[in-house]
């Protein structure tokens, strides 16, 4: 009962967010929480980045995935599941991750390889 309530919740909050979209910069607003464009943005580039094109109907996934995971963060929250040890654990793992796979890509940028030393073995 409790997870054909949940579903029903999440399906009903998902619908009204995509039917209403609040301002220009704003994809919706999911039980009174904006969710900005720019999320849906930054999936498309890391997308590209990985050599997949984003297409009309990729990008509309996007959008209907983004408005999902705000549905489950605001739920994962209203659970304290934010709050506990493990998950600030793997959150700081996963900046760290984040932010050195940065410092690699601005290295690479900074220091392209030459042709020469492509050729060179």
């Amino acid at each position: 009962m409790k997870k054909q309530l949940l579903s029903a919740a999440v399906a009903a909050a998902l619908l009204g967010a995509l039917a209403g979209s609040a301002a220009a910069q704003n994809l919706a607003i999911v039980n009174g929480k904006a969710i900005p464009k720019s999320r849906v943005e930054a999936l498309a580039q890391q997308m590209a980045r990985a050599g997949r094109p984003v297409t009309p109907d990729q990008q509309n996934q996007l959008k209907d995935e983004v408005v999902a995971r705000e549905i489950f963060m605001q739920e994962a929250r209203k659970r304290g599941l934010d709050a506990t040890e493990d998950f600030k654990n793997q959150l700081e793992l996963a900046r760290q991750t984040i932010l050195i796979r940065e410092l690699f890509a601005d290295y690479q940028k900074k220091n392209p390889v030459t042709d020469a030393e492509s050729k060179a073995e």
